[in-house]
């Protein structure tokens, strides 16, 4: 089965990386890297093999000239023609914002202000962009605003402060980057437009903001001509989707996955292997590399239900775009090239190899044109070759939480992480859950961080019984308490900027074991925490355990029954809501006479690697003590538990209940209450 490039060896360096040790600061990385943890500590050895010049396209900013203009993409808006004639209303500006209500100065920052002509004009000369107006011709009412800069031209139409079109055009650009431009272009008339029911006094200008900052960005640190920064980018995207497909066709071939539509592939490839790559998705401008979603697993009663809910649950991204070099990072300028991996993707592995191996390749790099006024200077030609003075950089979307052992690991790939708060000292724990302010507490933040740490949470968990009983869905008040008794710092991970995109693959199974831990301790010990999952009209999919093996439909029928007798059971209640919750846990306690009340605890310690010791009443002569690691990819490996013996290793639907499976919920559920909770219910009594 294949693999993601793993960071286990890698990461696992004290010190410098080989290249750091022998020239200082990182240079560009070395090419056909294995696919195997085997070989990714050698990945960015200085002396690895190099690819063939020939086996590299001639960069794409070498024939900026070349391209003829691209046609402007044009969108029309029924719902501002529809708020033309109910509204008659002059310019509106940022001025109004305080019609919003009461906001804090981040808020305020964040909203630049509100969508109007004025706004506009404003925004697009703060980023550095030209700017002119088109006068209307005639009797005509509307007007545009044109945007301009070394590689992008926007139009957008105005009519009395409200927009109707917008048009988008990369000129000169290669097609790479031109074909993009109609959905980039949709995307920020959505930003601008008016929605249903919505008036200009409401509408503000930050989300378009956030998108044209983004392009914007590129066209400030473009050259016209000689340095495209949008073909830089999306060169990027050309080489992550090739190898996207090449993992995809890799898992179709498992046996284990024979039969899986789509978008279960491409699930699994996005949170196992080496994300999905996307170009202008969720309401977001440039290029995405998603590496993990919340509630993957889950699945609704058809294919179609669950590919919209998995399509639309929460993601995790790397947005990359670029920004300017800073000499103190160890990052090599960028480069333009769509060739960072091979045509074939896969190379033949060397002896020492297992697996299929990913041939990275390493472009050339890009160096700039000599500008006019030197090409008559004699001693030009004792200049050296210019280079970009812009590199790669990835912002994570949203901010993670990780340890400070992993931060400092995944400096030593030669990256250039962003430090957002060097002078703030906190652990992991407080990251993920922060503790309410205490205005009584005389501690130092370095003390309270040093000392051993207790957190309670109270919440209500339905209690499903079994598909074959009478019994209704009931409320159970769970106790759930985490104890961190070694604090570990950690810092959150913002941005970075990087030289070659295997420096990202490399860091996503480090990534998602980080993202996953944080879920499962948000949704348990958080009040009101939860996916976007509803609980009662779900099932779950097979899912993979870290040696390839999967949970059988059979062997799943328990746990959908689980997940499905909400809807089955005599109750038409289902998950009732809060307020009502107390007294229906009062009702079913009297009329049951069992106990609806589960205390779990929880020791929560980081290093080596994230483990869980998870201590809770199983049955009426056990105490369940399962001790979970959480591993690369979100991986959950059981490390020992007592809940599984011979009394109980047979399921009910006749098939074997197996230790693997007991981390496999988990992984489904994403929650530890109502993970115990099944746990009681099915194999507890």
């Amino acid at each position: 089965m294949t693999t993601p490039t793993p960071m286990k060896h890698a990461l696992s360096q004290q010190g410098k990386t080989p290249s750091q040790s022998q020239h200082g600061a990182v240079g560009t990385p070395p090419v056909s890297t294995p696919f195997s943890a085997a070989h990714a500590a050698s990945a960015f050895s200085p002396h690895g093999p190099r690819s063939s010049p020939q086996q590299v396209k001639k960069s794409p900013a070498t024939t900026l000239g070349g391209h003829p203009s691209v046609p402007a993409v044009n969108f029309d808006s029924p719902s501002a023609a529809a708020a033309l004639s109910a509204l008659n209303m002059g310019s509106l500006d940022s001025g109004l914002s305080g019609f919003l209500g009461k906001t804090s100065e981040d808020e305020r920052a964040k909203r630049k202000g509100l969508v109007s002509e004025a706004g506009l004009e404003r925004l697009a000369k703060r980023l550095g962009l030209e700017v002119f107006w088109d006068a209307p011709v005639g009797n005509e009412k509307k007007k545009s605003l044109i945007i301009a800069g070394a590689a992008l031209e926007l139009s957008i139409d105005f009519q009395k402060d409200i927009v109707l079109s917008l048009s988008l055009n990369f000129p000169e650009s290669a097609d790479i980057v031109s074909k993009h431009a109609a959905a980039a272009g949709e995307i920020l008339l959505k930003d601008l437009q008016l929605e249903d029911g919505q008036l200009p006094l409401t509408k503000s200008l930050a989300g378009f903001a956030d998108n044209f900052e983004r392009l914007a960005m590129l066209d400030k640190l473009s050259l016209n001509p000689g340095l495209n920064l949008y073909e830089a980018v999306a060169g990027v995207y050309e080489s992550l989707l090739r190898l996207h497909h090449w993992e995809m066709q890799k898992l179709r071939e498992e046996p284990a996955f024979a039969g899986k539509r789509d978008f279960e592939i491409e699930c699994l490839a996005l949170c196992t292997r080496s994300g999905r790559p996307t170009m202008n998705s969720r309401r977001k401008t440039g290029l995405s590399l998603d590496y993990w979603k919340q509630g993957r697993n889950f699945k609704s009663e058809t294919p179609e239900q669950t590919a919209e809910m998995i399509d639309n649950s929460k993601t995790w991204s790397l947005l990359i775009g670029c920004t300017s070099l800073n000499p103190n990072n160890p990052v090599s300028p960028v480069r333009i090239s769509d060739k960072w991996i091979s045509v074939d993707v896969e190379r033949m592995p060397l002896p020492d190899e297992l697996g299929p191996v990913v041939d990275w390749l390493d472009p050339p790099p890009t160096y700039l044109p000599t500008p006019e006024d030197e090409k008559s200077d004699p001693g030009v030609l004792l200049h050296a070759p210019r280079l970009p003075e812009a590199v790669f950089q990835a912002i994570f979307d949203p901010p993670i939480h990780i340890s400070a052992d992993l931060w400092d690991k995944i400096r030593q790939l030669g990256v250039g992480v962003v430090d957002s708060a060097p002078e703030k000292l906190t652990t992991f724990d407080n990251l993920v859950l922060p503790q309410a302010p205490n205005t009584g507490n005389l501690k130092s933040s370095d003390q309270a961080n040093a000392e051993a740490r207790t957190t309670v949470c109270h919440k209500k968990i339905p209690n499903f019984p079994h598909p074959n009983e009478s019994e209704e869905v009931q409320i159970m008040n769970h106790t759930n308490t985490l104890y961190v008794y070694e604090p570990v710092y950690g810092k959150t991970l913002t941005e970075l900027t990087f030289s070659h995109p295997q420096h990202l693959v490399m860091m996503l199974p480090h990534l998602r074991q980080y993202v996953f831990l944080s879920i499962l301790l948000e949704n348990s010990f958080e009040k009101d925490a939860g996916t976007n999952i509803t609980f009662s009209s779900t099932k779950v999919l097979p899912t993979t355990v870290g040696d390839g093996t999967t949970m059988t439909e059979t062997n799943m029928d328990e746990f959908s029954g689980f997940m499905q007798s909400g809807l089955n059971g005599g109750s038409s209640a289902g998950i009732r809501q809060e307020d009502d919750a107390a007294a229906e846990t009062e009702r079913g306690a009297n009329e049951t006479g069992k106990k609806l009340d589960l205390n779990i605890d929880v020791t929560l310690t980081i290093l080596p690697v994230p483990r869980l010791q998870i201590v809770f009443p199983f049955s009426e002569n056990k105490t369940a003590n399962i001790l979970l690691e959480i591993r690369e990819n979100g991986h959950v490996h059981v490390e020992a538990q007592n809940v599984l013996d011979e009394g109980n290793m047979m399921g009910k639907n006749g098939r074997t209940r197996r230790v693997e499976d007991i981390g496999l919920v988990l992984e489904a559920l994403e929650d530890i209450g109502k993970w115990a909770n099944f746990l009681v219910t099915r194999w507890g009594n």
